[in-house]
C-alpha cells in the first residue's frame, strides 16, 4: 500500500512553518521537511501525536482517507455526454450479453410473441439489443429506439442500415418522453443500473405499454458480476474480492438513487405497478476462452480491451481513480488493493495471452411482466 502522509497539507491549512511545527512535536526542521517531501516517514509512535496536533485520525494522517468529508461528485451517467464518450466501451462489451437461441426461445415460448409487435427499446445505445431482437420477432414487427445520446444513435442508424434493418431513433430521455403512442414490447438493457432513479423508468415504460403488452428489463447484479470471472492460474477467492465496493455501492445508492441491486428488486417493483404473469429469468450467456478454440489469442485481446485490462495504469490515472472511489466510500486501503488486483489481472493475461484461459459469467437478470388488460 503506497502511503500519501498529509502533513505539508495540514501544516499549510494551519498557516504555520516547518520550525513552528518542529517545535511543536520535538523533531527538528529537517526531519518535517522530509516528511513533507516524502523521503522520510515519522517513527510509527509519534503518528499519532502527530494526529492529535492536527486533530486528524491518523488514517487521515497518512493519506488513508479523505482530510475532511468533500461534496459528492455523483456519476455522470444520467448524460448525453458520458455515453457518446462510451461507444467503443459498448461495442466492446455488447457480445458478452447475449446467446441468440436463447433469446429466440425467451420470445417463442416464454413470452409467447406469436403476431407482429411494435417494440420500444429505452436507453437503446447504438441500438445493439434492437439489431438482435427484430430478427426474432414475427414478421411485420418494427422497432423504436430512444436515447439521450446524438452520437450513439446516429451509430445506430448506420449499424441497422448495414443489416439490412428498419428502425426509427429518437433523441430523448426517457424519464421526459411523451408519446400517444403505445408499444406491444417495451424493453430496457443494462440502463436500470446506471440510473439515478430507476423505478421511474421502470413506471414510465409501463405506462408506454399497450394493454396486454409486455415490459421486459435485463440488468446485471453487481455481486452476481463480482463472482462472474475465473482466470486460470489466478486465485478465484482474490478475483472475487469486494475490497470496499459494498462500501462504494451503498455510498451510492444513498447520495444519488443509483441502486447496483436493482436487477433483484425489478420484479417486484413490476408487481407494484401492477403488472401481471410477471417473471424472471438468467440468462445463460457463458463466455469460455481457452488454448483450444479458434482465434484464442484476439479473444483474449477483445476481452482485455472490453474490461479495461490493455494496460496497467498510469501513476496520475491511478491515482485519479483512487480520488474517485474515495470520494464515493471506499479508504485508500480499498481503493489500491482493488487496483493491485486490476494490476495483476492485467499483467498475468498479457504474460499469458497465447495459454489464457477463462470463464467469465455476466449473470443477467430478466424480468418481465404483462400489462393488464
Amino acid at each position: 500500500m503506497e502511503i500519501h502522509l498529509k502533513v505539508a497539507e495540514l501544516r499549510k491549512n494551519r498557516n504555520i512553518t516547518q520550525q513552528e511545527l518542529a517545535d511543536a512535536v520535538g523533531v527538528s526542521c529537517q526531519a518535517v521537511s522530509k516528511w513533507e517531501t516524502q523521503a522520510a516517514m515519522p517513527d510509527i509512535g509519534m503518528l499519532p501525536e502527530l494526529a492529535e496536533y492536527f486533530q486528524v485520525t491518523v488514517d487521515q494522517l497518512l493519506g488513508l482517507k479523505p482530510l475532511a468529508e468533500s461534496d459528492y461528485i455523483p456519476v455522470r451517467t444520467g448524460e448525453a455526454s458520458y455515453w457518446s464518450g462510451r461507444l467503443d466501451y459498448l461495442k466492446r462489451t455488447r457480445d458478452y450479453f447475449w446467446n441468440t437461441d436463447y433469446l429466440r426461445f425467451l420470445i417463442g415460448q416464454v413470452w409467447k410473441i406469436t403476431k407482429p409487435v411494435d417494440m420500444l427499446d429505452c436507453g437503446c445505445g447504438y441500438g445493439f439489443l434492437g439489431a438482435l431482437m427484430l430478427p426474432l420477432l414475427p414478421e411485420g414487427s418494427s422497432y423504436t429506439g430512444i436515447d439521450i445520446s446524438e452520437k450513439l444513435l446516429e451509430e445506430g442508424g448506420r449499424y441497422f442500415n448495414g443489416l439490412g434493418l428498419n428502425g426509427t431513433f429518437i433523441c430523448e430521455d426517457i424519464h421526459r418522453y411523451r408519446t400517444e403512442r403505445r408499444f406491444g414490447l417495451t424493453v430496457c438493457q443494462a440502463v436500470l443500473r446506471h440510473s439515478d432513479d430507476p423505478f421511474h423508468i421502470l413506471e414510465h415504460m409501463a405506462d408506454l405499454t399497450e394493454p396486454g403488452g409486455l415490459v421486459v428489463c435485463a440488468d446485471v447484479n453487481r455481486e452476481f458480476e463480482c463472482d462472474g470471472i475465473y482466470i486460470e492460474g489466478l486465485d478465484y477467492a482474490m478475483l472475487c474480492e469486494r475490497h470496499g465496493f459494498r462500501k462504494m455501492w451503498k455510498t451510492e445508492l444513498e447520495k444519488q438513487g443509483r441502486d447496483y441491486s436493482v436487477a433483484m428488486k425489478v420484479p417486484h417493483e413490476l408487481h407494484r405497478l401492477g403488472l401481471t404473469d410477471i417473471g424472471v429469468r438468467m440468462n445463460d450467456k457463458v463466455t469460455c476462452l481457452n488454448a483450444a478454440i479458434p482465434g484464442h489469442k484476439q479473444s483474449i485481446e477483445d476481452f482485455c480491451r472490453a474490461h479495461n485490462w490493455e494496460r496497467p495504469l498510469k501513476p496520475k490515472e491511478a491515482e485519479e481513480l483512487i480520488g474517485r472511489f474515495m470520494n464515493h466510500g471506499m479508504d485508500r486501503r480499498e481503493a489500491e488493493a482493488y487496483l493491485d488486483k486490476q494490476r495483476m489481472i492485467t499483467e498475468y493475461l498479457a504474460d499469458n495471452e497465447e495459454t489464457a484461459e477463462l470463464t467469465h459469467v455476466l449473470g443477467m437478470l430478466i424480468a418481465y411482466g404483462r400489462k393488464a388488460e
